[in-house]
């Protein structure tokens, strides 16, 4: 007798649907990944795709929503309890797994310009960032020279990131040095110049 397959729920289909374009994503840039493409993965056919989200696009956007979305909670987690540098290096490490994971996706996230919603989703990542940042140093409201020097860490993090990507010759664990010593670097050049930014420093050399 033919095992019955189980029938699942809509969202339990849109969410296959999307695991599915994510691992398309892994090796596909967005523009050159086709509906066939992402229906193989899934096993399912075009016409599914089609009526679950309407076209290629609706869920290639859909897919980068999730991983972005999952990189926001883990950055969010990262704000929690515990030593304050532990929580920025776990931060960190987090948003490496998923620059690691989700490379072709965040590669067209971060590229991503204009009022575009791929724009819009790298612009909530970095939101997610700069408020654990903030969150570390104990900074409820920000001064111009805290947003710029902060800016300046992440727009440096995402340039960084790109070229590891690029290359092969840049292992994970000295990307990371780079990152936490750049980032240690701006916020003391800035401390001179803000006394919140100098609190939240001395409240991370304790731990």
């Amino acid at each position: 007798m033919p095992e019955q397959r189980t029938r699942l729920t809509t969202e339990q289909r849109r969410a296959e649907l999307i695991e599915a374009t994510l691992r398309a994503l892994a090796t596909r840039e967005p523009e050159r990944l086709s509906v066939q493409e992402i229906s193989a993965e899934a096993g399912v056919s075009v016409g599914l795709l089609y009526h679950y989200f309407g076209g290629k696009d609706a869920l290639v956007f859909a897919a980068m929503e999730s991983a972005a979305d999952k990189m926001i909670a883990d950055l969010t987690a990262a704000a929690g309890e515990g030593p304050l540098l532990g929580r920025l290096m776990t931060g960190l490490g987090a948003y490496l797994d998923h620059v690691q994971l989700h490379s072709v996706g965040w590669q067209a996230l971060m590229r991503a310009g204009g009022s575009s919603g791929l724009a819009e989703l790298g612009r909530r990542v970095d939101a997610a960032s700069f408020e654990l940042i903030l969150d570390a140093l104990g900074i409820d409201t920000p001064s111009e020279v805290a947003v710029m020097a902060i800016e300046g860490c992440l727009a440096f993090e995402k340039a960084a990131c790109l070229r590891w990507l690029a290359s092969a010759d840049v292992e994970r664990a000295v990307l990371e040095q780079v990152l936490a010593g750049t980032f240690l670097a701006a916020l003391q050049s800035a401390s001179g110049a803000d006394p919140a930014i100098a609190a939240g420093l001395a409240r991370l050399a304790e731990g």
